[in-house]
């Protein structure tokens, strides 16, 4: 697709010349940038909009979960197995 995007004529440079380093067109690097800036605002779900993504419990399975967790077999989780 083709669109004209306005730069300020600083940024356009500093652009064009960290394309020119890679290598690569600058088209490329703008769809580079992007990607990059949509990804890692998609990362970033508000806790809100995160929790409504997590299966549904039913209530009468809250209970039983709390059982689990709260009995001396639950197996917390050990630092050393998340190196």
């Amino acid at each position: 697709m083709k669109t004209t995007l306005i730069v300020c004529d600083e940024l356009y440079r500093r652009a064009k010349a960290q394309a020119a380093l890679e290598g690569i067109p600058l088209g490329r690097l703008m769809e580079e940038s992007l990607e990059h800036r949509i990804r890692k605002s998609q990362a970033r779900l508000p806790l809100r909009e995160w929790l409504k993504t997590l299966p549904k419990i039913p209530k009468d399975g809250l209970d039983d979960l709390k059982k689990i967790i709260d009995s001396p077999n639950f197996r917390k989780v050990d630092p050393e197995m998340w190196r």
